[in-house]
């Protein structure tokens, strides 16, 4: 959702924002059954609680120097952590420079403030001082990105409500899982890209938990000779290894200026949508995404 340090997007309001704080705060992460926890080796204390948000975002607990909040978990923000202009000010903290908020085209819609580094933990990690962007979203308290990690590996597991993040190297097999390689991006090393395919065609696919609704290229979306009305395309079959799916109606969006250095272009975004019904592992250090599979 969030693109580059000159970037996109926000989180629910404030005051909901540190709401859902205070409900949940000090509730403990669900106890790891015998499934996906044991199968990529994490212990009890990697596994925490996800809250199922606003448009269906993941939610996860960020501590912002001493403010508990819960964020959406936004794997497509490679800033890394931002907050809605009044979570800025309410949070106290200090403008230390600005930056460009660009949106998927490429083009800039905003100039936002950036605060000077506090200390943030968030996933059992604290990365040390972070520095802190604004954003405008007019619903959105903020978003926390997997640039928060720090490197290491997550799994996310809607169904469940829960999120597992660890370093270390994975098992070489999981059962019920297989292994597909991420095409990285230099630009944002944190993007979540994979080669798969819509209605036969072979694509390059982000996979973004900031996107409430799967997305299209439409050019891509003309070419394919998809049926379209005033919400989007149909896809009949999007596919990602051995995973199939439909979507009625997926948002026509250029995404090809987040990294124009690819060696071939973004042409379609799967977002909580999709990757809601499924549990999937991303290992950054193996360049590998884990999805269940046959193979």
């Amino acid at each position: 959702m969030l693109h580059g340090a000159r970037a996109t997007r926000n989180g629910t309001s404030a005051v909901a924002a540190l709401a859902l704080a205070a409900g949940i705060a000090g509730c403990a992460a669900p106890a790891p059954d015998r499934d996906w926890v044991d199968a990529f080796g994490y212990g009890e204390a990697a596994v925490d609680s996800v809250v199922i948000g606003e448009l269906g975002y993941p939610y996860v607990r960020v501590r912002i120097g001493a403010a508990d909040l819960w964020l959406p978990f936004d794997t497509g923000n490679t800033v890394g952590l931002s907050v809605s202009s009044t979570l800025f000010d309410r949070l106290g903290l200090t403008a230390a420079g600005s930056y460009d908020r660009v949106n998927s085209a490429g083009k800039t819609i905003a100039t936002l403030r950036v605060a000077d580094a506090v200390n943030v933990v968030t996933l059992g990690r604290a990365p040390g001082p972070t520095r802190v962007y604004e954003l405008d979203h007019p619903s959105l308290a903020g978003l926390a990105g997997p640039v928060l990690m720090d490197g290491g590996h997550f799994t996310l597991d809607y169904s469940s409500r829960r999120i597992a993040a660890a370093t270390g190297p994975l098992p070489e097999s999981a059962p019920g899982f297989r292994r597909i390689p991420l095409i990285r991006s230099s630009r944002h090393p944190m993007l979540i890209l994979v080669r798969g395919t819509i209605e036969g065609r072979e694509i390059l696919i982000e996979l973004d938990t900031g996107k409430s609704r799967t997305v299209i290229n439409p050019d891509l979306a003309a070419d394919l000779r998809l049926r379209r009305d005033a919400r989007g395309a149909a896809i009949d079959h999007l596919r990602i290894g051995d995973l199939q799916f439909e979507i009625p109606s997926a948002k026509e969006i250029d995404q090809r200026a987040i990294d124009p250095s690819l060696p071939e272009p973004i042409l379609a975004g799967v977002g909580s949508d999709i990757l809601s019904r499924f549990v999937w592992t991303v290992d950054y250090e193996a360049g590998v995404l884990w999805i269940p599979g046959t193979r």
